[in-house]
């Protein structure tokens, strides 16, 4: 792939400029109480929003939501959206879906928070169990938490300090993963971050580079994405993630599989489609059906290793920094066990997965159709846009794929046609509410647009 061939042509950007100014007008012209809300809103919360990725995933402006059901959500001007963004895997499941109502009011009845373990979380692991074929778990309220615990028992299991990540990842807001690196060394992705922890930052599908980092034997774990999500979607290519899994064992460096998005792309995500072997594995967004969780699962003997390292509250033994005062709640963990074992279903994934197939078709139907040389990717339920004739390999080839004016122009397009598209890292991902009319509606929708892009 050569990043420099352009995407798109002048006339072609040309007509996305004009398109994003009009839809950009139509769409505020829409939203007269969310506006007033926002400007309310920004005498008491930064930006106007209670948390800042509301308004900086978007360049429209901030919608305010009344309420959703099914694979749609209502703002408060009452206009609908038909949901391909499913809040970035954390509403995979839909909204409102009946049978998590139920069980949500079931044990607020008996108590949302019970600082002990409740039964549901047996049912849980065995789920995760299924899935994901490690034996031990613990839990948390979020992917991020997570990823903290697993790099600590690494740590702590192998003496060493240093993680090595890939580029175009995202593990969540920690410390030791919001880092690229330049060629000089780990660059912060973020302000507000402390001094560059002992990481170091490769690209996905290079075994070379990974092997000389892993030969220092100085890195505690490999914390990897099995297909990245965060850059469109980079599939590994053949031989990676089985050289990975075997240079991290003779290095002895803990493996750690990040499934938080590709859990939802497959039933057992990357571990069980690619038949990985982590160390540990990490997850949460959607498997609650949008109530707080994170999961870590790991062998055998890094769970020893955990509950040997046990603190106790006085803080006259020294153990491992885990936990926190509302992880492994009984909301959560109800909430998990219903949508693990009786909406999120192997059958059911393999229905969701037919619908990203059909969507990831649909897209490239509609672009060879216009003399587009564009693929769409594709991962089980998951699809998006690479705005280049091959299918990207690393981070680099894949925002070479990307395009913001493109992407922009979509979104505000597809929104002021009752379509709620993906963040920009992203693409249409298809969720457990979905149906065949619903991804069919997207793909009209696309017609419409790429009709208006390609008339110049």
């Amino acid at each position: 792939m050569d990043p420099a061939t352009p995407a798109l042509d002048a006339g072609q950007r040309r007509a996305l400029t004009a398109i994003s100014e009009r839809e950009d007008a139509a769409f505020r012209a829409r939203v007269p109480r969310s506006l007033a809300l926002t400007a309310r809103a920004r005498t008491r919360m930064p930006g106007g929003v209670p948390m800042q990725w509301m308004a900086g995933f978007y360049r429209t402006p901030v919608l305010w939501v009344a309420h959703g059901a099914g694979p749609s959500f209502t703002d408060v001007d009452g206009n609908s959206y038909l949901d391909f963004n499913v809040g970035d895997m954390s509403t995979v499941l839909g909204y409102a879906h009946p049978r998590l109502t139920e069980t949500v009011a079931a044990q607020a009845a008996r108590g949302v928070q019970l600082f002990l373990p409740t039964e549901s979380a047996l049912a849980v692991c065995d789920q995760l169990r299924l899935r994901f074929g490690l034996p031990q778990w613990q839990f948390s309220l979020s992917a991020s938490n997570a990823n903290t615990e697993a790099l600590r028992i690494a740590r702590a299991a192998t003496g060493r300090q240093g993680v090595l990540l890939f580029a175009g990842k995202y593990h969540g807001q920690l410390q030791e993963t919001l880092w690229t690196d330049d060629g000089t060394g780990p660059v912060p992705e973020a302000t507000g971050l402390a001094a560059p922890p002992a990481v170091a930052v490769v690209d996905f599908n290079d075994l070379a580079a990974t092997e000389r980092v892993l030969s220092r034997r100085g890195c505690a774990a490999v914390l990897i994405e099995g297909v990245l999500t965060n850059c469109g979607t980079v599939l590994p290519e053949p031989g990676f993630l089985p050289g990975l899994r075997e240079a991290c064992t003779r290095h002895g460096t803990l493996l750690v599989t990040d499934e938080t998005h590709t859990q939802f792309d497959h039933y057992g995500g990357a571990v069980t489609h690619y038949g990985i072997a982590p160390d540990m594995v990490t997850g949460g967004k959607g498997i609650s059906g949008g109530i707080p969780i994170g999961a870590l699962g790991m062998t055998d003997d890094l769970a020893d290793l955990v509950a040997a390292q046990l603190a106790d509250e006085l803080g006259d033994t020294v153990g491992l920094a885990l936990g926190g005062t509302l992880f492994a709640n009984a909301l959560s963990l109800a909430c998990a066990e219903v949508v693990l074992t009786e909406l999120m279903t192997p059958a059911e994934h393999e229905r969701i997965a037919r619908l990203g197939e059909r969507l990831a078709d649909g897209i490239e139907a509609a672009a060879r159709s216009r003399g587009l040389p564009w693929r769409a990717h594709r991962f089980g339920a998951r699809s998006g846009y690479c705005l280049q004739p091959e299918l990207p390999r690393n981070a680099r080839e894949a925002h070479a794929g990307l395009d913001p004016l493109f992407t922009d122009a979509r979104r505000v397009y597809f929104a002021n046609r009752g379509v709620w598209d993906a963040i920009g890292s992203s693409g249409p991902h298809a969720g457990f509410a979905h149906d065949t009319a619903d991804v069919d509606t997207y793909l009209g929708v696309l017609d419409a647009f790429l009709d208006e892009m390609c008339a110049a």
